[in-house]
C-alpha cells in the first residue's frame, strides 16, 4: 500500500513539473516583446514610490524625461514611441486612447500637448540598451489639478504585419503632471450631460452620458440607475456599480443593456444615485424613445433571436397537422357516440319486447 501511494505521489510530482513548466514556457514566450521598459526616475518626481512619472512642472518651463529601453533577444525590435490622453472607458476604468470622443469640453492643453518625442521610433537588438529622451514643456499659464496620460512604447505596425501578429503589444508608462503636487484623486463633481437609447457594439442600450468636469481623478464611485416610465414609480430597468473611476476632464457612456428584448417606445426617466468617500449624487433626467427610434434600432442591432424560414414553415405545418387531428378526433368521437346511442336504443327496445312476451306468458299462465 507505501508502495503505491508513493508511486502516485511520484507521478503527480512528475505531471506538475511537465505542465507547470509548459505553463511557464507559454508564458514567457507570451508575454516577451524583446524588450522592456523602465523608467529614469526625474529630480522633479513628486512621490518616489511611484511606478509612473509623476512630475512637478513650473509654468513655461521645459524638463526632460528619461526612459530605459532594453532589448531582451538578439533580433532587432522596432519600437514607435507616443504619447496618449488619459480617457474613462465604458467599464469604468481609466485607459489611455487618442479618440477626442471620451474627452471633455473642460480638458485643456492636454498632455499630448506638452509631451515633445524628438525620436518617435527607434531599433533596438543583441540585447543592447538605449535611453530615450521625452521633452515636456508645460504651458505658460498655470493650471489647476493634473494632466494625466501615458507613453506608450508599441511594437512597429509594420513588423506586426510581417510576423502575422494582430494583437496591439504595447508598454504603458503613466505621466502625472501637477504644479503643486497635491492630492489628485479627491474629485467631487459628477455631472449627467444626457439620456439616450442607441446602438453601441451591435447592442441596444440606454446610455447615460456622465461628465468629470475637474482636473481631478474621481474614484471609487458607485451607481445604482433606474429607469422607470415618465410619472410612474414601476422600475423597467435597473443596474449597478461598484468601484467605477473617471479620468481628470472626461465623460464616458454608463451603458445599460437592454439584451435581446425589443425596446419599448414612451418617455422614461433614468434617475442615478451615486456615491464615493467624499459626495453623494441624486442626477436624473427625462428622455423619450419614439416609434420610428425603436423599430430602427430593433431592426439594426446584431443581438437579436433570428428565427429561420424552415422552422417557421415546420412549426406551421406542425400546428396544422395538431388542429387536423384534434378535429378527425372530434369528428370520430361523435360518430362513436351516435353509434353507442343507436346500440344503446337498440337493446331497450329488445329488453322491452323481451318483458312483454314475458308478461303475456304470465298472464296465459294464470288464467288456467
Amino acid at each position: 500500500m507505501k508502495k503505491m501511494n508513493l508511486l502516485y505521489a511520484a507521478l503527480i510530482c512528475v505531471f506538475s513539473l511537465f505542465f507547470f513548466s509548459e505553463q511557464a514556457s507559454a508564458v514567457s514566450e507570451k508575454d516577451n516583446l524583446g524588450y522592456t521598459v523602465n523608467l529614469v526616475q526625474s529630480n522633479t518626481q513628486i512621490d518616489p514610490n511611484k511606478s509612473y512619472f509623476y512630475v512637478k512642472t513650473t509654468p513655461g518651463e521645459a524638463q526632460t524625461l528619461e526612459v530605459r529601453i532594453k532589448s531582451t533577444k538578439k533580433e532587432e525590435v522596432r519600437i514607435k514611441i507616443y504619447g496618449t490622453n488619459a480617457i474613462t472607458g465604458d467599464g469604468g476604468t481609466i485607459e489611455y486612447s487618442d479618440d477626442k470622443t471620451y474627452y471633455d469640453k473642460t480638458l485643456k492643453e492636454p498632455v499630448t500637448s506638452m509631451v515633445k518625442i524628438p525620436t518617435p521610433s527607434m531599433t533596438i537588438g543583441n540585447y543592447e540598451e538605449k535611453t530615450m529622451k521625452i521633452q515636456l514643456t508645460p504651458p505658460p499659464k498655470s493650471y489647476d489639478g493634473v494632466k494625466m496620460g501615458a507613453l506608450v512604447f508599441a511594437l512597429d505596425q509594420d513588423q506586426k504585419e510581417k510576423s502575422g501578429v494582430s494583437t496591439e503589444f504595447a508598454y504603458r508608462v503613466g505621466l502625472i503632471t501637477s504644479q503643486t503636487g497635491d492630492e489628485f484623486n479627491n474629485a467631487q463633481t459628477l455631472n449627467l450631460n444626457s439620456v439616450k437609447a442607441s446602438i453601441k457594439r451591435g447592442k441596444k442600450m440606454v446610455l447615460a452620458n456622465l461628465q468629470n468636469p475637474e482636473p481631478k481623478v474621481l474614484e471609487n464611485l458607485n451607481i445604482v440607475a433606474t429607469m422607470t416610465k415618465k410619472g410612474s414609480d414601476a422600475t423597467v430597468k435597473r443596474k449597478s456599480v461598484e468601484n467605477y473611476t473617471m479620468a481628470p476632464n472626461s465623460v464616458f457612456d454608463f451603458e445599460i443593456d437592454w439584451g435581446i428584448a425589443d425596446l419599448p417606445t414612451g418617455t422614461y426617466t433614468l434617475r442615478l444615485d451615486a456615491s464615493n468617500d467624499y459626495q453623494e449624487w441624486q442626477l436624473s433626467k427625462d428622455f423619450t424613445i419614439t416609434n420610428q427610434q425603436a423599430k430602427k434600432m430593433n431592426e439594426e442591432t446584431a443581438f437579436k433571436i433570428v428565427t429561420p424560414n424552415w422552422i417557421k414553415l415546420t412549426t406551421i405545418f406542425l400546428m396544422v397537422l395538431a388542429l387536423l387531428i384534434m378535429f378527425m378526433t372530434l369528428i370520430r368521437r361523435i360518430k362513436w357516440e351516435q353509434e353507442w346511442k343507436k346500440i344503446k336504443i337498440a337493446k331497450r327496445k329488445k329488453q322491452g319486447s323481451k318483458t312483454k312476451k314475458m308478461k303475456k306468458k304470465h298472464k296465459k299462465a294464470g288464467e288456467h
